[in-house]
Parts: C-alpha cells; structure tokens; sequence
C-alpha cells in the first residue's frame, strides 16, 4: 500500500468518526437523553433564608460566613 493511500484511508477514518460524534451529540441534545446533575438539587426561593452552600464541600453556609464552617475555605 502506498503511502498517499495510507493517509487518504486515515483521513477517512477520522472523517466518519467526526461524523459519528456529531450525530450522536446532536440525537442526545434533541431526546433530552443527557443528565444535568444540577437540575437533582433543591432550589430556594429568595428570601426564604437560605444562603448558597460552600462551592468546595456544599455545607450549609450563613450570610455573614467569611470561611466555610465545614472544610475551612475562605469565600472571595
């Protein structure tokens, strides 16, 4: 096999495996087949007096907190 041939089989098989992923990416976004993780957690209605939890160990946090109470992570 020629060298030329080589890379005209490589470049074919790269172009039907982009076409595979494109595809499929777009069958998943159009089914809704994909998790977003964030949509399982609760949200709070503002002003209810909730505060956002720590973003490293998600432990529940105070308005005034200038470190997480949990893992000790400094906010800001």
């Amino acid at each position: 096999m020629e060298e030329s041939e080589m890379l005209e089989i490589a470049l074919a098989t790269v172009f039907v495996a982009m076409a595979i992923i494109t595809v499929g990416g777009r069958t998943v976004l159009t089914t809704g087949m994909s998790h977003d993780a964030r949509m399982d957690s609760p949200v709070a209605a503002v002003g209810d007096g909730s505060d956002l939890p720590c973003p490293w160990c998600r432990a529940q946090t105070s308005d005034g907190d200038v470190h997480c109470p949990s893992c000790g992570h400094r906010f800001g």
